[in-house]
């Protein structure tokens, strides 16, 4: 398969989760548990490189995986699946900030782009109206936990970059060990939010072995194998379509449709994240020797 037809496969997977995981009735820390689970399995199948036991730099990364994934699913089950996934789209915002501090890497003019762009279509979300629907019952919390989500993936980002530094290609592990490690705690956890483990019905079982298996599993996989082979602005830009594919989904299977201020701070940040990576693109070539 092409590799960037493996980004776009990837991408349409990812998208699949807002409107899947509203069809599963188990509660939102069951179904980040159980997805993750299957998925750590899926990806421990099909990727060898991660069949390595997890030293103490993947361990480290295990908390920020656990809250990118596990936030997003309890995100998705209060606001609208627009706000969650563009909210976590706003992870550059992040990076920009965090980047000087972890990792001693400044900002570059692209950076300071998507930095304005992205904070202005955050403040959006948060200023927009909140009216609940059924498949969205208490937004205004909904969108706190999306932006930690988003904050849990940066710190993801980051670290992913660190480990990669030392030459070890632990990634792949990185993400099985972050799935396995997540079950667990997510279905420890259910107590404390007043949350009970249900059986479900058939319907439950079989939409959360399809997101496990392929909207984090095969979708990981097909990204590892995708990225070593596109170059990174176009594997941004690529990748740039699941919140939107996201959102369209779930407006089509649930009728939920986010408003209008929210959609608009969503096309802000997606439009900030792609002009600064292609400023960022732009100086880079600038600066080299003809």
């Amino acid at each position: 398969m092409p590799p960037l037809l493996r980004l776009l496969l990837t991408a349409a997977l990812f998208a699949s989760g807002g409107a899947l995981l509203k069809l599963c009735d188990f509660p939102s820390l069951q179904r980040a548990g159980v997805r993750a689970l299957i998925a750590a399995a899926t990806i421990f199948v099909l990727l060898p490189e991660a069949r390595r036991w997890p030293n103490a730099r993947i361990l480290r990364l295990l908390p920020a995986y656990f809250g990118a994934t596990c936030l997003f699913v309890v995100a998705n089950g209060l606001t609208t699946a627009a706000n969650a996934i563009f909210l976590q789209s706003a992870a550059p915002l992040w990076l920009v900030l965090l980047g000087p501090i972890l990792l001693r890497e400044h900002p570059t003019r692209g950076d300071i782009i998507t930095l304005l762009g992205v904070g202005a279509g955050m403040t959006l979300f948060f200023v927009a109206p909140t009216a609940a629907q059924r498949t969205a019952p208490n937004p205004p919390l909904g969108d706190l936990i999306a932006a930690a989500s988003g904050l849990s993936y940066a710190l993801l980002l980051l670290g992913m970059r660190w480990i990669a530094r030392s030459g070890q290609q632990e990634q792949c592990a990185v993400i099985a060990w972050g799935n396995l490690f997540t079950a667990p705690v997510a279905l420890a956890m259910m107590p404390l939010f007043d949350q009970h483990w249900t059986t479900g019905a058939a319907g439950d079982w079989v939409t959360i072995t399809v997101l496990g298996v392929f909207q984090v599993g095969l979708a990981y996989v097909l990204l590892v194998r995708a990225i070593p082979h596109v170059p990174a602005l176009r594997a941004s830009l690529v990748m740039m379509i699941e919140p939107v594919l996201n959102s369209l989904v779930t407006w089509l299977v649930h009728d939920e449709r986010p408003h209008p201020l929210a959609a608009t701070g969503g096309v802000i940040i997606l439009a900030a994240v792609a002009l600064g990576a292609a400023v960022t693109r732009a100086t880079r070539r600038g600066l080299r020797p003809s």
